[in-house]
């Protein structure tokens, strides 16, 4: 009893130190267990130097170091210095004015039209459709909701209003735009004639006032349309005279004339913008008869009722939706475009809102800067001697931790060989393919003129470690942003080609090459693995991850093995005595 209680004392002595070890030492997790990744990597590196040296086990250690310094330590820490540089330059550069001019540059881009001139009274009449429906839910009363000097009937005055701006709106911004267009075809004139840029006043008024002329066509045009929905024409008489009208502007469309002043082949983009004109004002002018069409059913009536209401304000706001989306070009179209026009009020509490997510990230990853300098030479110095003495005394260690393991050592020595070969096989091609993606990448991203470009390597890198996205998570941002903010869509789709084509498959090759007769993990559990570590460790937990769970694979495999041994049936003549033995005896 006594030594059972002893041994009960020594277990619970045991636990109390492993726990403050555990403190002591979770510290400084991260350098060491990098340490131990790199040495399990360059292993085979360090068994050469060791012989080139004449088994100089000291000389091997600091020669092997100096290797891996040289070769890993000091290209990632160029790239990932430089990628921070980019990156808090990017961050400075990041304020509300910049936002604003890149969302100018996206909405003007050449391939896809997301100029919205109507943004404002789009957003209006979102806003109090939505206080009209939030009113009308929370009322008890109708009379109270449909009382004339109510809420609701602020809101929806304020929507007829804002109604009427949406023709103004587009009319203002076509004229805006052909003046534009006109400036910058005299100025590339004036540049190849070495001249100055010049528009004559007259010529601008004669745009204007033909913008205006179209203008009223179509306004005219739809005259007639409040009138014609009044009387609830049916669904396919309404299609028909909405038919007609399309029709009718497409006339109005074919009658193109010539300006005084503006040279012929400006016509075409002049054009273009007319036709923009007309569509956006013919649909304009559709979508607010249809919507004042459809309040009128929230007016006050005798045997309304509040369910009916409800019914109806929902109706409109839906009808509402469609035409709509029918003014953006389709419900795609429709998102990117408002998501391009921004208010500036939703510009500054966006900007607002990262700056207050990304403030205690950066606090806590730098902790000031003196700090964390400090905390990066300290942990740098952990790495490199706990490299080298990994690399020196690494037999002793294990030969250590086998003799306090209760385990037997046929499994141990096993164990160990088989963690050795499979996860260096892993480490070094996930690593690797993850490092050649990068690189892969980060070329094109320098030819091809993309921006911050160590810190969209760096980010490739990191990205490639994480199964099925991978670097699509970088390039595929960097490809749009080439297309619509700079202009450059013959360099985004060779970046799309490329990355799709070479950095997308290069991680095969290099995998297939390093794990030819390897056990590799499944896609889904690699998938979990990474998202777990990164979860739960952070950043070095896209390598612990799939690494623990190698280790793991690699336990129960040898573990299967034990099992079937013990399940095996002994055959009975292994053990029976040999006759003449029998006899001798």
């Amino acid at each position: 009893m006594a030594r059972y209680i002893s041994f009960a004392v020594l277990l619970a002595i045991l636990t109390l130190i492993g726990m403050l070890f555990y403190k002591v030492m979770i510290g400084f997790f991260v350098p060491v267990f990098i340490a131990v990744v790199l040495v399990v990597v360059f292993q085979p590196l360090h068994r050469w130097v060791l012989k080139k040296t004449k088994g100089r086990n000291h000389l091997a250690a600091s020669l092997t170091t100096l290797l891996i310094i040289g070769s890993v330590l000091v290209p990632a820490g160029v790239i990932v210095g430089l990628a921070g540089v980019q990156g808090f330059k990017l961050l400075g550069e990041f304020n509300e004015s910049n936002v604003r001019l890149g969302l100018s540059r996206l909405r003007s881009n050449k391939f896809i039209n997301l100029e919205s001139p109507a943004a404002v009274q789009f957003r209006s009449i979102d806003a109090k459709l939505a206080e009209i429906k939030k009113v009308v839910a929370e009322s008890t009363s109708y009379a109270e909701v449909t009382d004339p000097q109510g809420r609701m009937a602020g809101d929806i005055a304020d929507v007829r209003n804002r109604l009427k701006e949406i023709p103004d709106a587009i009319l203002e911004h076509a004229k805006d735009k052909a003046v534009n267009l006109s400036k910058l075809h005299s100025a590339n004139q004036a540049n190849k004639n070495n001249g100055k840029p010049h528009l004559d006043v007259q010529v601008r008024q004669k745009i204007e006032a033909y913008l205006q002329s179209t203008f009223e066509q179509i306004r005219q045009l739809t005259s007639s349309l409040p009138d014609f929905l009044d009387n609830a024409p049916a669904p396919e008489d309404l299609e028909n005279h909405l038919e007609q009208l399309r029709e009718q502007a497409g006339t109005i469309k074919s009658q193109i004339m010539a300006i005084d002043g503006l040279d012929p082949a400006w016509i075409e983009p002049l054009s273009r913008t007319r036709t923009f004109l007309i569509d956006q004002t013919l649909e304009a002018s559709i979508a607010s008869a249809e919507l004042n069409n459809s309040l009128k059913s929230l007016a006050p009536s005798d045997i309304g009722n509040l369910t009916s209401l409800q019914e109806s304000v929902w109706s409109t706001d839906a009808s509402w939706q469609a035409c709509r989306e029918n003014l953006s070009g389709g419900r795609f179209v429709g998102i990117l475009k408002e998501l391009a026009n921004p208010s500036p009020e939703q510009v500054r509490q966006n900007l607002d809102n990262l700056l207050a997510y990304l403030q205690p990230q950066l606090i806590s990853f730098g902790g000031g800067s003196v700090t964390f300098v400090i905390k990066l030479l300290v942990g740098l110095t952990i790495l490199l001697v706990s490299l080298y003495f990994f690399l020196c005394d690494g037999p002793s260690m294990v030969r250590t931790l086998m003799d306090l393991s209760p385990l037997d050592n046929r499994y141990e020595e096993e164990l160990l060989a088989e963690f050795d070969r499979t996860s260096r096989a892993i480490v070094v091609a996930t690593i690797l393919s993850a490092v050649a993606q990068g690189l892969a990448a980060g070329i094109a991203y320098y030819f091809l003129g993309a921006p911050s470009v160590f810190l969209l390597t760096a980010l490739t890198i990191v990205c490639a470690l994480i199964p099925f996205v991978g670097t699509a998570i970088v390039w595929v941002p960097v490809a749009i942003y080439m297309a619509l903010y700079q202009d450059k869509m013959p360099n985004a789709i060779i970046l799309a080609v490329y990355a799709l084509l070479i950095v997308g498959t290069i991680d095969n090759l290099i995998k297939m090459l390093i794990l030819h007769g390897q056990s590799q993990l499944h896609p889904l559990l690699a998938l979990l693995s990474v998202l777990g570590g990164l979860q739960a460790l952070g950043p070095i937990g896209i390598l612990i991850g799939p690494l623990a769970v190698t280790l793991l694979q690699t336990t129960l495999s040898i573990l299967r093995r034990e099992l079937s041994d013990f399940n095996a049936v002994p055959d009975p003549a292994a053990n029976a005595i040999p006759k003449e033995l029998s006899q001798n005896t």
